[in-house]
């Protein structure tokens, strides 16, 4: 049992035991997995406050005293950079009654309790406190606000709130991530538009969905969906999460690009060059030929997900003349792909909360999905090492099976031979 009460038991493992089957044997989670509080508090324990989790970009906290108050899974977590130029992550909870030192976004030079008054500097060191002088066991040195684990990677900022945790590189290495990605170079990239909503839905649902092959061709049919290699998809699994590389128009209406490759990219990728990975748990990373676009979930409560999706340009291009016409057509279409896909999960939260749902099968274009779910089982209730072991040869030999049908996969020449070769 958990400190939350959640009880992992026998009658718990057997109703999951078909998740574990391989894929085409398998179902998908049963409906309380992404309804119940106990669950979900348990997911807070064993997930959310022992993972890395993106929180931002680096520009958005460029000058000392920057600063963001956020929540995620209920904690009060605020972050900053300093007068040293330093960023800082620390509980958004004041040293004496608790209360939220700071609120929303903006710039302040320190961090004033609007309770009593307790002041901390862009360190999170008390610097002075009313009323406390005449107090025979107090010691303002110890009474920083508490710390959390901070580090960078792309520009992307992490928190980790388990104080024992591996570093973001040895993190982010289990699922070759920084391999994988770094060609893209998000580091050399600037935020040129952020769209942040809260959903009435489960966290897991929006990770699941970023990678569901199955739903692409229709409900985007109308939007991005007209090219992508849906019968054809290949997902390269890695030990938690996937990457792959493909074929799909970019984020624009009719997938007509207004902004030419990134510059690292030209004479390397073709126009329609796509590829994505996923960090988990809750950061879906999709890029491009002219752009990249990360979507972020932030689990409010069991029902409710804050999701944020970052477009990313070329710093040099945010200078060319009607940027700021072409930039707003690319933020209006992620916007409309994103309501496209936020209507639909509302209904599949609504449907799997019924009395009368039975989880389904999952199918081939559901592979990365299929991972995902028994990444879940392995965090919140035991591993599975065989299990795992059976997914990851089943995709090779799925890889392997779409190469001889039909040949390469079309990536716009980005290969390990190519890496290899830079």
């Amino acid at each position: 049992m958990s400190g939350n009460g959640f009880r992992i038991d026998e009658n718990i493992l057997k109703e999951v035991a078909q998740t574990r089957a391989g894929l085409l044997d398998s179902k998908h989670l049963p409906g309380w997995f992404y309804t119940s509080p106990e669950l979900f508090e348990h997911e807070v324990d064993t997930i959310f406050m022992k993972e890395w989790l993106c929180v931002g970009r680096l520009e958005e906290f460029a000058n000392a005293g920057d600063y963001a108050a956020i929540r995620i899974a209920g904690e009060p977590l605020l972050i900053c950079r300093d007068n040293n130029a330093k960023m800082n992550a620390f509980r958004n909870v004041c040293r004496h009654r608790g209360v939220e030192v700071a609120t929303g976004r903006g710039n302040l030079a320190k961090f004033t309790c609007p309770y009593h008054a307790w002041v901390y500097d862009l360190e999170g060191k008390l610097m002075g406190a009313p009323h406390t002088k005449e107090l025979r066991a107090f010691d303002v040195t110890k009474c920083s606000l508490p710390r959390i684990s901070l580090d960078d990677w792309g520009g992307y900022i992490f928190i980790n709130f388990d104080p024992d945790c591996q570093s973001l590189a040895d993190y982010l290495d289990e699922d070759g991530i920084r391999d994988f990605a770094a060609f893209l170079q998000p580091e050399n990239t600037r935020l040129s538009h952020k769209f942040t909503v809260d959903v009435p839905y489960n966290w897991k649902f929006v990770p699941e969905n970023l990678m569901d092959m199955y739903h692409v061709g229709v409900i985007h049919g109308e939007s991005f969906g007209g090219h992508f290699p849906v019968a054809n998809f290949r997902f390269n699994l890695q030990k938690h999460g996937y990457n792959a590389t493909y074929e799909s128009y970019t984020m624009a209406p009719k997938g007509v690009t207004l902004f030419d490759t990134m510059p690292w990219l030209r004479g390397k990728v073709e126009p329609l060059f796509a590829c994505t990975t996923w960090i988990r748990p809750t950061m879906n990373f999709f890029g491009r030929h002219d752009l990249l676009q990360p979507w972020i979930a932030h689990p409010l409560d069991e029902k409710t997900t804050r999701v944020t999706i970052y477009t990313q340009l070329p710093e040099e291009y945010f200078d060319l003349p009607g940027f700021a016409e072409k930039n707003q057509i690319y933020a209006d279409f992620i916007e409309l792909v994103a309501t496209e896909d936020l209507a639909m999960l509302e209904s599949l939260q609504n449907g799997v909360a019924s009395r009368g749902f039975v989880p389904g099968p999952t199918v081939k274009l559901e592979r990365a999905i299929h991972h995902l779910l028994n990444y879940y089982l392995d965090r919140l209730l035991q591993p599975d090492d065989e299990a795992r072991a059976q997914r990851h040869g089943d995709s090779r030999e799925a890889v392997m099976e779409a190469e001889a049908r039909h040949g390469a996969a079309r990536d716009g020449g980005y290969t390990k031979s190519f890496q290899a070769a830079e």
